[in-house]
């Protein structure tokens, strides 16, 4: 008989975005193969939402926004301090499902990072009532580094370095482990995103999924005619990124378009994170999408315009991974969609930022076609041209990489199955 287990996870969420969606998903199907019994803890930034969507009775959702986090904390460090003196103490709510927990699982895919100086509290915040309360925590695979700031590198040599485990999702982030904190060979290990393991199968939310049908059929009957189908999935964080460095990002993606337009090209824009009714432009490419929309409505003849098809409502990793399965190749500046592509085998190109997305390209010999959205000497049109007229040849090297890419994610679960069963 399966052991019975709590699971407590944090840094993921169902809703918002669906590159964390996807991790968390993927993170639950592959520890119930294991450990079908086991009861899950989830702490998400939106956990009314998520309730909605996933009413499971063996999945219980708290918060994990900035205030609860904090009240979270007072609370363990009031338990850390009682305990020390032999008083007696009673937690409730959520921190008493973490006490109870075997494990904390951090899922977040950037943490202690220079240049998100902002989210520094945060990302303490998420693992240090576990570690008050006596609950292991590992991070499963994600981005940290490099500790050029010297308030990061002091804050993460603390509190990484007392993680029982921490999974680095490439090279760099392992030798910044290494070589900046000075964390031990046994208190790390290289392991490729959590989402290159994900299957449709694992998703446990129904979002739109008629109109996502409907735009498979679309596409499907697209391909059988001789066309060619260029998914975007831009990032508002870019744009507005892009906008207080008065760098043009919908300019670009139109001039980029425009130049490799053919008569059977067809276009596609949707969101990797998406929030819908929401003003709130965080975890939100939604806004991204309506501005490109407008900029390419007042911008292309409208025999162009009528080739694209923009999806502006909320859409879940399934759908994200119909939408890039059909496609001949993807343009991105979200990591999540840049995995979904990799996973896919489709040919991709990446407008991004950091060594996130250089190090997973790297992997499928695609880093040449990473280029920082800051540089003005890019040629987005002719890596895009480049990228379809080789379509097929780059198709077969990257499902050549593949493997070793899945194995390499999945050294994570076969650490926590051999965790969880000591």
């Amino acid at each position: 008989m399966a052991k019975s287990l709590t699971i407590a996870i944090i840094g993921g969420s169902i809703w918002g975005n669906r590159g964390a969606e996807a991790m968390l998903v993927t993170t639950l199907g592959k520890i119930r193969t294991n450990f079908p019994g086991a009861y899950f803890v989830v702490f998400t930034p939106y956990p009314q939402k998520d309730r909605l969507l996933v009413p499971e009775k063996n999945l219980v959702f708290f918060d994990s926004r900035p205030k609860a986090l904090i009240i979270y904390t007072i609370e363990a460090l009031l338990f850390w301090g009682a305990q020390k003196c032999s008083l007696p103490v009673k937690l409730t709510g959520a921190m008493k499902a973490v006490h109870q927990a075997d494990v904390l699982l951090d899922i977040g895919g950037i943490t202690f990072s220079d240049g998100r100086l902002i989210f520094l509290p945060y990302n303490i915040l998420t693992i240090w009532p576990a570690m008050l309360l006596g609950t292991p925590v590992i991070k499963l695979s994600q981005a940290a580094g490099s500790f050029k700031n010297p308030v990061i590198r002091s804050l993460a040599k603390i509190f990484l370095s007392r993680c029982r485990f921490i999974f680095g999702r490439g090279e760099k982030t392992c030798s910044y482990l290494q070589q900046k904190l000075g964390l031990q060979i046994t208190q790390f290990s290289l392991a490729t995103d959590i989402a290159f393991l994900y299957t449709p199968e694992y998703s446990l939310s129904c979002e739109n999924e008629l109109a996502v049908h409907q735009l498979s059929e679309k596409m499907t009957v697209i391909r059988r005619q001789g066309n060619r189908i260029i998914s975007i999935a831009p990032s508002e964080l870019v744009l507005q990124k892009s906008n207080s460095s008065k760098i043009s990002y919908t300019q670009a993606l139109l001039e980029m378009v425009k130049h490799v337009d053919t008569p059977n090209s067809y276009y596609i824009v949707f969101p990797n994170a998406s929030r819908e009714r929401s003003k709130k432009t965080r975890n939100n490419d939604i806004h991204a999408v309506s501005a490109i929309r407008t900029k390419v409505r007042f911008s292309v003849p409208l025999s162009l315009y009528k080739r694209f098809t923009w999806i502006e409502f909320d859409i879940n990793s399934r759908g994200i991974r119909e939408i890039v399965r059909l496609s001949d190749v993807l343009v991105t500046s979200r990591f999540h969609a840049m995995v979904s592509g990799l996973a896919l085998s489709i040919p991709t190109l990446v407008i991004g930022w950091g060594h996130k997305y250089m190090e997973a390209m790297k992997a499928f010999d695609l880093e040449r076609f990473v280029v920082d959205y800051q540089d003005k000497s890019r040629d987005l049109t002719s890596l895009l041209k480049e990228l379809l007229d080789n379509n097929a040849e780059i198709h077969v090297r990257m499902e050549a990489n593949l493997p070793a890419v899945l194995k390499s994610a999945n050294t994570q679960f076969e650490y926590l199955r051999n965790f969880l069963e000591e």
